[in-house]
């Protein structure tokens, strides 16, 4: 997953993933902290150590679900009417899902927390 991390001109940490996995830079930006993303550090070495193990944690905007070596993060504004929409017309719902390996997801853990603590 190729990603990329930016500072706006008040100085906010924003994170943007590639096409496919949108989601995640719009959860990093909104919801996780350097913190957050320590703690969610340590959940996936856990995981990777009991492969059965699930876990999932529901933020503002997103639920986050960890298993099997994969990560699926699935925003919560995802259920939409596509009957409502016109004929030839689909909705684009990238920025609302995506999902990746752990190993993925950690690294890119590890870099935003870098990032944010301005490392």
């Amino acid at each position: 997953m190729e990603f990329e991390f930016l500072r706006d001109l008040d100085g906010r940490c924003r994170a943007r993933c590639e096409m496919g996995h949108e989601a995640f830079g719009q959860w990093l930006t909104d919801e996780v902290t350097a913190a957050e993303a320590g703690w969610l550090l340590n959940t996936i070495t856990r995981l990777d150590a009991q492969p059965q193990e699930e876990f999932r944690k529901v933020y503002a905007e997103f639920t986050l679900a960890l298993s099997d070596g994969e990560a699926e993060l699935t925003g919560h504004g995802l259920a939409f009417d596509s009957e409502a929409l016109e004929e030839g017309m689909s909705y684009y719902d990238d920025a609302h899902y995506a999902g990746c390996g752990l190993d993925d997801l950690a690294r890119l853990l590890t870099q935003w927390r870098e990032f944010i603590q301005g490392r």
